[in-house]
């Protein structure tokens, strides 16, 4: 009996890790609220904001499926996305902002 409770209990922490897998878009929301609650972003640059971690995160979920097996070429081509990202939501909300952001993540 005791089995079959501790069995039944660990399957449904496996389904539920299983399904709190978060989409793009909710993570892009996510970061893109915090980083609009930090940072006071208007409606625009938080809309701007929201359109860059979208496109981050469908491109990292894309190279991550595409070289699951390779892991160098995995680690190189999710470098050159975040570089790409620093770039675009620097120009978006400037320096001084991002190295707020930055000093706020280091947290």
């Amino acid at each position: 009996m005791i089995k079959k409770l501790f069995l039944t209990t660990i399957l449904s922490c496996f389904c539920y890790v299983g399904f709190s897998q978060k989409t793009p878009e909710e993570m892009a929301k996510k970061i893109t609220n915090e980083i609009a609650k930090v940072l006071s972003l208007d409606e625009v640059q938080k809309e701007e904001v929201y359109t860059i971690q979208l496109d981050r995160f469908m491109q990292a979920a894309e190279i991550r499926q595409n070289h699951e097996a390779e892991p160098q070429i995995k680690k190189a081509k999710l470098k050159k996305v975040y570089n790409k990202l620093y770039g675009k939501m620097k120009a978006i909300i400037g320096k001084e902002r991002m190295q707020k952001w930055s000093e706020y993540r280091k947290k």
